[in-house]
Formats: C-alpha cells, structure tokens, sequence
C-alpha cells in the first residue's frame, strides 16, 4: 500500500508504452446524487510476475485519490478495505498474464453540498517490483456533481430573505435543482420615521415575490430605497402631503391661507391668517404651497395668526345699537313719566270760587 501512494503521489504524464487508457466515459450532465459512475478500458503489455498494476481517479484540488469505490473485469482488482485506501477510487492487480485488457468502473463519491465542478485524472501504471514505472497514462476530465447549488440574494442592508416559505438571515442558501419561491419583504421598519421599501430585482421584476428555476450556483440582487416620514403639524387645520416619502424625493405640502375662527367668532367673520412653515424654529417658507428635499425625516409645523377685525368691528356696531336703544326706551320711559307726574298735579288743583254782583 505504501507504494501505491507513492506511485499516486503526484503523478505526471510520461511515455505510457506499457499501459494506455481508452474508452473513458464519464456523466456530461450535472450529477444531483451522491455518486456518480466513471468507466475506462485500461490495456496493458510487458507484465511480469514480479510487476503489479495501479489504475485511480485523482481529485486534481487535493492530488489524492478521490473518494469512491472501484472495480474491474474480467480480473477482479484487491480488496482495499482494510487498509487506509479503503473508500477510495482505486484498483490494485497481481496479474497472471503479461498483456490484456481490463475494464474499470468507478464509483466516484460528492459531498451532500452545493453542485460544483470536480477535476479529476484517471491515471494507471504498472510498477515493477523495485518500484520503476513502466509508463503512466493519464486523461483529464471533469464532473459537475454533489446534491445542491448556492442561491445567493445580495441587498445593500440586512433583510432577510424567505426561501420557499424558510426565512434566511445569511447567504448564500443551498437548494436542490428546480423551482423555488424567493421572496423579501416589500417594506422594513427601521424606526418610527424611517423604512425601506423594496424598489426591484437586479433583472427587473418589481415583485417582492418571484420564482427562480435554478439550475446552477445562482445569485439575484434586491435593490432596497430608503423611505422618510414627512410630519405636518398644523392645530388650526389638517395639512395636506404629510406622509412617506422615498430618499432624496421632493415632498411638496399645502394649507388654505386662511380659515374661519370655530364658534360664534367664525360667524361674525373671524378667521385665522396662515403666518408661514417652521422646522426647529426656522421658518422654511412663508407660502401656503411649499416642498422640502426628504434626505431624512421631517417636521414642519405650520403657525397661524388670529384676525379679529371684522369680528370686532361687528360687536362695536352691535354694543352701540344696543346701547342706543337702551337710551331711547329709557328717555321714553323718562318723558312718559314727566307727562304723567304733570297731569296729576293739574287734576288735583282745586277751583277758585268768587262772588257774583248784585
């Protein structure tokens, strides 16, 4: 055995006048199982009793023998498995006679992961009983195997990302090859006057939820838009405009330039007169109408003056009818009193008598 991964260790094309390998035949398409099978012809010539023969498939990432299992006719090859060599991909002969043909069938063994390309070598040599090698023949191949590709779904921010109805906080995500539901959340709150919305798919889709057929290592990229809260606050009357608005996006907002005064002070015409917007204490604009750049949450808060003139005017006109009424009837009141007072005095006077002449 210790020659046998000497002999392996390495190994490099040479003059292969004593064996040559034709016939290879291995899977073309993707391998989605465990395993996947590799078979060759294997002729060789100049073999003496004292000489043994070595035939494996070498995993070209790690220049061991790959993992598997291997066979031959019509001459069966050792036994490895009770030595280190057990669950590898190679056979070992003492053959009987000095040329021949032998067909080898290996089972070459994926790791349950992600589907991938695997390089390998095929490579057979005889050895003599001091350790020379009559010649090595070597074919390169390649197999796309293993059970599972990678989905990879990039965004700018940490989202997570639901796969066939599993949520994902990383990636890239292992999936079997077929059809498979993606989806992201159309929006995330970050806090209280900040969230993202899903804007699209690197591919174009607007969909949060999209179908993918995957049939290789994929990978999509969500594109996310950071969103801002517009916050109008106005006591006299509700603002229009408030609301979410995306980064770097124009908000426009509006009030009417003026308002009746609620209750009885609105029904003699008292209104209230629009002073202007502020943020922090600064006036923004001093117009009705106006627009603020959202490259972060805002509050405007809208200020009103209180215009008492008509109302005013209205009660002063008021409190002198009033008041001029009051004096009429009262100097009414006064004269009647006068007239009355007067006629008791006449009616209680008493007549003069005076004598007549005889």
């Amino acid at each position: 055995m210790t020659l046998l991964a000497q002999t392996l260790s390495g190994v490099s094309a040479q003059s292969a006048a004593n064996t040559a390998i034709t016939k290879l035949v291995y899977p073309s398409d993707n391998v989605t199982a465990t395993s996947a099978n590799v078979t060759f012809d294997l002729t060789y010539s100049g073999l003496t009793s004292a000489d043994g023969m070595i035939a494996a498939i070498i995993n070209s990432a790690t220049n061991d023998i790959a993992e598997g299992m291997a066979s031959s006719t019509p001459d069966q090859c050792l036994s490895l498995a009770s030595t280190q060599y057990s669950d590898k991909a190679a056979c070992l002969w003492r053959l009987g006679s000095s040329s021949g043909t032998e067909h080898l069938t290996f089972s070459l063994q994926f790791p349950e992961t992600h589907i991938q390309g695997y390089y390998f070598q095929a490579v057979a040599t005889i050895v003599t009983h001091g350790g020379s090698l009559l010649g090595v023949s070597q074919q390169d191949f390649s197999i796309m195997g293993g059970t599972t590709f990678q989905l990879t779904v990039n965004t700018a921010y940490p989202v997570s990302i639901t796969i066939d109805g599993a949520s994902n906080q990383s990636s890239p995500v292992e999936v079997t090859p077929g059809i498979h539901v993606v989806s992201v959340p159309a929006l995330i709150q970050l806090n209280n006057s900040s969230r993202l919305r899903f804007n699209h798919w690197e591919d174009g889709s607007t969909e949060p939820n999209r179908t993918l057929d995957i049939e290789s290592d994929t990978t999509i990229a969500a594109t996310f838009v950071p969103q801002y809260l517009l916050t109008l606050d106005s006591e006299a009357v509700n603002a229009t405009g408030a609301g979410w608005y995306d980064e770097g996006s124009s908000a426009e907002f509006a009030v009417p330039s003026s308002i009746p005064m609620p209750g009885l002070l609105g029904d003699l015409g008292g209104k209230f007169d629009f002073k202007g917007w502020y943020e922090d204490g600064y006036r923004v604009t001093a117009g009705t109408v106006g627009s603020v750049n959202m490259s972060e949450s805002r509050t405007l808060v809208a200020q009103w003056t209180g215009d008492y003139g008509v109302p005013v005017i209205a009660l002063l006109v008021f409190a002198g009818a009033v008041g001029g009424s009051v004096w009429l009837i009262t100097h009414r009141r006064t004269t009647r009193g006068k007239r009355r007072k007067t006629y008791r005095r006449r009616k209680t006077r008493r007549p003069i008598q005076r004598g007549t002449r005889s």
